[in-house]
């Protein structure tokens, strides 16, 4: 046993010890949180998701767009989600007020942007949190706004089950269903609502329902730009777009780009940007009933769960178009279930229409 005399200087010093790693810590915590959530956020934009999530659908699988252009200050893609608010609200027979709420609900919470993030798990136009549906349906322009209008798969209450949502101001409609932490900023979009529900381009947008555009449309949609440079992050609804990092020079399609571009061009819907998240918002099709303007996904041995490294067309004959890669050009390539490098990571087979 020590001596009194020692004991006290054992437990003083015990005491400065735990008093140093406190200050420590204090300092060390925060930033170590913010790493781990900045890491956590990442991975949960590239592989967030698995093989057993919903995939979108609902009442309005494609969307009917009016060849008129637009009269707005903003990009084709807020004017196809737009276009697809309003296809859905006319499928469930939502008065123009209603759209006019939705329209801004989703101009204040994304910009009319479908992004694949958010606060915490938000995700899409409505930047709906998990509990409203899967990240393939949040990341679906239609199935996000079905989700808003008739609430979410949590039992989240939609726009069309708030008592006299009709007769509200509308940032007090929007605040309903969103509940965000700044209730009064959906106030501003609403003239750019009218504005767009005003014109032919917005509100003449219908759902497509077992007619969306057929499968070889999908096809032909891509091998239009046959020869097209590749270019990392480079195509748009419209068509080949400037990329970004080492494709901000050329002009054209990554992988996903191509595919994307040519699923809407094709029938109207917008799928997400990335391969892996298209995966998820697609019908899965078993490979021995692949057709053409089916997406196929690969995924390699090295590739994490649920991510997917390149997709491309099938075109009916066997063969697939594709963005190949960097210094390459949009091509099709033949016999690719028999080819030994696309057969072997053939992972999945995905149907938009």
């Amino acid at each position: 046993m020590s001596d009194p005399i020692t004991a006290l200087a054992l437990e003083k010093g015990r005491q400065v010890i735990v008093r140093r790693l406190v200050k420590i810590l204090a300092w060390v915590m925060p930033l170590v949180l913010v790493v781990v959530g900045g890491l956590a956020i990442f991975a949960s934009l590239l592989f967030a998701g698995g093989d057993g999530e919903e995939v979108a659908g609902g009442v309005c699988p494609g969307v009917q767009r009016p060849t008129v252009q637009a009269e707005a200050d903003l990009d084709p893609e807020q004017i196809a989600n737009a276009q697809s608010i309003v296809a859905v609200g006319r499928r469930l027979n939502v008065p123009d007020r209603g759209l006019a709420i939705a329209i801004a609900t989703a101009m204040q919470e994304s910009t009319l942007h479908n992004v694949p993030y958010g606060d915490r798990d938000s995700l899409g136009l409505f930047q709906q949190r998990t509990p409203w549906g899967s990240r393939a349906e949040r990341l679906d322009p239609s199935t996000s706004a079905e989700l808003f209008f008739n609430g979410g798969r949590g039992g989240q209450p939609g726009l069309l089950s708030i008592p006299n949502y009709l007769s509200l101001p509308l940032t007090l409609a929007a605040q309903a269903v969103q509940r965000s932490a700044f209730p009064d900023a959906y106030a501003k979009w609403e003239g750019l609502a009218n504005k767009l529900l005003g014109q032919r381009a917005v509100a003449g947008a219908r759902c497509l329902v077992g007619v969306a555009g057929g499968s070889s449309a999908v096809v032909d949609a891509a091998l239009k730009w046959l020869g097209t440079p590749y270019s990392w992050g480079g195509g748009g609804l419209e068509g080949p777009t400037f990329g970004i990092a080492h494709g901000a020079g050329t002009q054209g399609f990554d992988c996903s780009g191509l595919t994307r571009y040519s699923v809407f061009a094709a029938t109207g819907r917008v799928i997400p940007r990335v391969a892996s998240d298209q995966a998820r918002a697609l019908q899965r099709v078993p490979t021995d009933q692949i057709q053409a303007g089916d997406l196929l996904f690969f995924h390699a041995d090295g590739d994490p769960p649920g991510f997917y490294h390149h997709v491309g067309i099938a075109d009916g004959n066997g063969g697939m178009v594709h963005a190949p890669r960097t210094g390459r050009t949009v091509e099709v390539v033949p016999n690719v279930l028999s080819s030994g490098y696309f057969a072997e990571q053939l992972a999945l087979v995905g149907r938009a229409s």
